[in-house]
């Protein structure tokens, strides 16, 4: 095929968009797919193509993006791709457990398609003003032939190792994130409750030992109340549950991921799920003034 033959994109969420808005502001010619017609028509009138199928995809495209929400979305999507003669190559971005993702890359294998792993460290915001990471894993031929691709995509990168390693890693670097992200959500209702001003108090954690970059991309949004996607509420659970399964099948218990999961049901129910991660502020926030001792 063709150096210049478009880009595809599988998933046309808030990833995948923010994805074909850099390959187009590079000049890169977008196709992109989505079970979702209004998501399509967005890429449309964002100068992208639509394909009619994810099979209509790959064979017009040198090179696939999976953007889909979940491994076993991917894991379905992926049969498309195989049922197509032409062979681009995949690179997936779908935070997976690792089962899934070693299974893709052995169905890849199989069928001769070049293939990587790179699921993205970050918001939808982040990927859309290149501060996101990328942690790409993989044969270094594959990678190598997409490279400037992912340079375009995303261009801070970190190489892991094997495929299944970036999604162990994607996994563990959630934990850390979402239990920050909770732990400020705390802080910023205990402030509220006490009686400080909020952007005060934002300001003065910035420059404290507690700061973490998650203030940054959320500490304002909290105050606000701003819960406009660029994160689910609902994906954020999804990755909670795949952490925990993960753990639980090596022999280990997270007792405050296991916390912060029950907290993000809370969120969704108060919010909705398609509500900004930031949202679960609300799960503390809408608590009784005041606890009744159980005594």
């Amino acid at each position: 095929m063709q150096a210049d033959a478009p880009i595809g994109i599988l998933g046309l969420g808030l990833i995948g968009t923010a994805f074909s808005e850099r390959m187009i502001g590079a000049g890169i010619a977008v196709i992109g797919f989505d079970v979702d017609p209004a998501r399509c028509e967005k890429l449309r009138g964002n100068r992208g193509t639509v394909a009619a199928s994810a099979r209509d995809l790959a064979g017009h495209c040198r090179a696939i993006v999976i953007a889909v929400y979940s491994g076993a979305e991917a894991e379905a999507a992926f049969a498309d791709l195989e049922s197509s003669p032409a062979r681009p190559a995949i690179i997936c971005t779908t935070t997976c457990a690792p089962g899934e993702i070693i299974r893709l890359a052995k169905r890849a294998a199989s069928a001769g398609i070049a293939f990587v792993e790179a699921p993205i460290s970050g918001t939808s915001a982040e990927v859309r003003d290149g501060t996101a990471t990328v942690l790409v894993a993989g044969d270094a031929a594959a990678i190598d032939a997409v490279d400037g691709l992912l340079d375009i995509l995303c261009p801070q990168r970190r190489c892991i190792g094997k495929v299944g390693d970036a999604s162990r890693a994607k996994l563990a670097i959630n934990l850390i994130l979402q239990n920050n992200r909770a732990a400020l959500a705390e802080g910023i209702a205990l402030a509220e409750r006490m009686g400080l001003d909020g952007q005060t108090f934002l300001a003065t954690a910035r420059r404290s030992a507690a700061y973490s970059r998650v203030m940054d991309t959320k500490g304002e949004k909290m105050l606000n109340r701003d819960f406009r996607p660029q994160s689910r509420l609902a994906q954020t659970l999804r990755d909670a549950e795949l952490i925990l399964a993960e753990a639980a099948r090596h022999g280990l218990r997270l007792p405050v991921t296991e916390a912060q999961a029950d907290l993000l049901r809370i969120a969704i129910t108060i919010a909705g799920p398609d509500s900004d991660s930031a949202a679960i502020i609300e799960a503390i926030r809408q608590q009784p003034d005041s606890v009744e001792d159980s005594r």
